[in-house]
This record gives structure tokens, C-alpha cells and sequence, in this order.
């Protein structure tokens, strides 16, 4: 996910140190035999597979060696996807402006659905007590550009007010557990860990993106690439496939696999861990499920990610947080489901 609009910039010293990293088309062997190099940009989540998989030595096992750069938003990751710094990365909404700043990206598969775990929380003795109170909230943080700003303006339809009328303030979600103790906000649109964290720490857990964001929601978590270093290096996202798809057994045989590498990965409790864990693993499809065209999380059709790409996309845009929508057909062409294809061949 974003914290900022497309209007960011990242320094000068950051797209330095990016571009001394390698760049986009030239994956290079490891001379210790450790694996294949390629850089690999994360824009910090609840990435189960992925922890999982690099945890276990997935990717080596694959042939495999990424040299992961995490970045706390996904505005400084878009600086290393024009400077062809990046070969790969996974994050969410921030590779619809990366599309829409006609940045090259193709997707390779769904991480897991950010939705699933996102919605409204309010101060405790809040009078608010569903979405159709929103009004009565008071200041709403809501951090722009983010999808936890698509949930806002959605729940607001839902309560029939305009998304302008409510009193917002665009700080991110880690800031919320201060600005809920000095009384700075009164509800805040959240993705997670931090939702369940408030709930958990006693503020109020109103619904998630599921009961008004249309469709069940709106902010897919994605692995991407950069086409040309797809297409010179078809192995990478084949074997990416291979290590996540062995993750993902992990984790359904035994949900604490899931949970441990978030309280790793993003230090937080193992009740939190426990908590956020399931609710990503309940809405996970199959790599089969992407290829079906009348599941959500699909690469073919449209009633799929297509979908929620392109209301994440119409969204901002009626937000002004973009001039306007990616076209329909860059959308399209982006959700390439060559890579899933083979994965479900090979499988069977």
C-alpha cells in the first residue's frame, strides 16, 4: 500500500542506492552458487506466503537468490520501477499508480487480498456503532492515496454522506494508536496489522471493506514484474510460483506457520499475528482459483482482479487523487496469466 499521492518524490540518494543494485532484464548468477540474483522490492505488508517462503529457503531451493529492498511505502518503490532498478516486487495499490504513470509492470499472482483485513475502528466510547453512523465519527484518519482511502469513500456512500463532508485527517495507520490516546481522531479506515491491533487494544471494530466496498473489496496484494526482465528470465517467475505454492501448504497444514512469521516479520503480538493470519488465509484462493473466471481473485475475465483494479483505479481518480482512471486496457493487459497457467499445468 501507498501513505502518499503519486505527486511524492523519492530522494535523489534512495534512486542512487536502487540503481547500484542492478537493473531490470539482467539477472545474474551468484558466483558462491546460491542462486540466480534479481532485485525484489516489498512495500511492507502481511505477506504471508512470501515470509514464509523466504523463511524456509523456498526461493534458494528454487535456484533462486532476491535481494529483497522493503520500503515503507510504495512511492519510493515506483522511483525504483522507473529507474529499472526492480525486477520484481509485491505490493498493493501502488502498482495501479506505477500502470497509470505508464510504468511497465505485468502481474504474476496474488499475494493475498489487503481487503480482507481492512475496515473502520472508532474510538471506544464512539457513538458510532455501524457504518451508517459514520457522520457522527468526528475526524476520520484516512491516509490518501491508500486503499484504506477507497474503503472511506465507499463507507461513505453507504451511509449516505459525501466522502467530502466527512472530517478527515491523512495520517497512516501506525500513527493511530497516539491519535486515538490524545483524543486527535475518533475513527480511523485501517489496513492490517493495525486494525486488529486497535480492536485488540480496546477501540471499537466496526466492519471490515467487505460490507461496503462493492464487489467485498478493493485493495489486491500482487507479485509484478518488470516485462522485459519477465521475458528474459521466464524461469524467475516460474520457480517464484513453485517456492510460494510449497508456503502456502505450509501454512494451510498449520496456520502458526502463518502467524510466527508476521510476529517476525512485522513484530507484533502472536495474538495479533493469529488474528490477521486468518482472516488472510480464509479469503486466499488456489492458484487454480485465479485462472477461474468467476472467482475474484481471477487473472481472466472480468468480474476478477480486473474488478478491483479498476475501481481502485475510478475510485482515485473521483478522489482526485489521480487526473484519471488507467485505461481499462492497460489493465488488462497487465493481469497476465501465463505464469499461473503453467504453475496449475505442472501441478496436475
Amino acid at each position: 500500500m501507498i501513505r502518499k499521492t503519486l505527486a511524492a518524490l523519492a530522494s535523489v540518494a534512495l534512486l542512487g542506492t536502487l540503481a547500484a543494485c542492478g537493473n531490470a532484464g539482467a539477472a545474474t548468477p551468484n558466483n558462491d552458487n546460491s542462486g540466480v540474483k534479481f532485485n525484489w522490492g516489498i512495500a511492507q505488508g502481511s505477506y504471508l506466503a512470501l515470509y514464509v517462503a523466504d523463511d524456509k529457503g523456498y526461493f534458494k531451493d528454487e535456484g533462486l537468490d532476491p535481494q529483497f529492498q522493503v520500503f515503507q511505502t510504495g512511492t519510493p518503490m515506483l522511483a525504483g520501477l522507473q529507474s529499472n532498478s526492480l525486477d520484481v516486487i509485491t505490493t498493493g495499490l501502488a502498482s495501479v499508480f506505477a500502470l497509470g504513470q505508464g510504468i511497465p509492470l505485468r502481474y504474476i499472482a496474488l499475494e493475498g487480498d489487503a481487503s480482507a483485513a481492512e475496515g473502520l475502528v472508532v474510538s471506544a466510547d464512539s457513538p458510532v456503532k455501524s457504518v451508517k453512523d459514520l457522520a457522527q465519527a468526528g475526524k476520520i484518519g484516512v491516509p490518501t492515496g491508500t486503499c484504506a482511502q477507497i474503503s472511506a469513500y465507499w463507507a461513505a456512500k453507504a451511509a449516505g454522506v459525501n466522502y467530502a463532508d466527512l472530517d478527515t485527517v491523512n495520517i497512516t495507520p501506525n500513527l493511530y494508536a497516539n491519535a486515538f490516546s490524545s483524543k486527535s481522531i475518533g475513527a480511523g479506515f485501517s489496513w492490517s496489522p493495525y486494525l486488529v491491533d486497535l480492536s485488540q487494544q480496546g477501540q471499537k471494530l466496526i466492519g471490515y471493506d467487505k460490507d461496503w466496498v462493492p464487489g467485498g473489496g478493493s485493495c489486491p496484494e500482487m507479485h509484478a514484474g518488470n516485462p522485459t526482465f519477465l521475458d528474459k528470465n521466464p524461469e524467475i517467475p516460474a520457480k517464484m510460483l513453485k517456492a510460494l505454492g510449497r508456503a502456502w501448504a505450509d501454512i494451510n497444514a498449520d496456520h502458526n506457520v502463518a502467524s510466527e512469521a508476521l510476529v517476525k516479520r512485522l513484530h507484533v503480538s502472536k495474538a495479533v499475528a493469529d488474528e490477521v493470519a486468518k482472516l488472510y488465509i480464509d479469503a486466499n484462493p488456489s492458484f487454480a482459483d485465479e485462472l477461474d473466471a468467476g472467482n475474484r481473485y481471477s487473472f481472466v475475465g472480468d468480474k476478477g482482479l480486473f474488478a478491483q483494479l479498476n475501481l481502485a483505479s475510478t475510485t482515485f481518480a473521483d478522489l482526485g487523487v489521480i487526473k484519471a482512471p488507467v485505461p481499462e486496457e492497460t489493465l488488462r493487459k497487465a493481469l497476465d496469466p501465463q505464469y499461473l497457467q503453467s504453475a496449475v499445468k505442472e501441478a496436475k
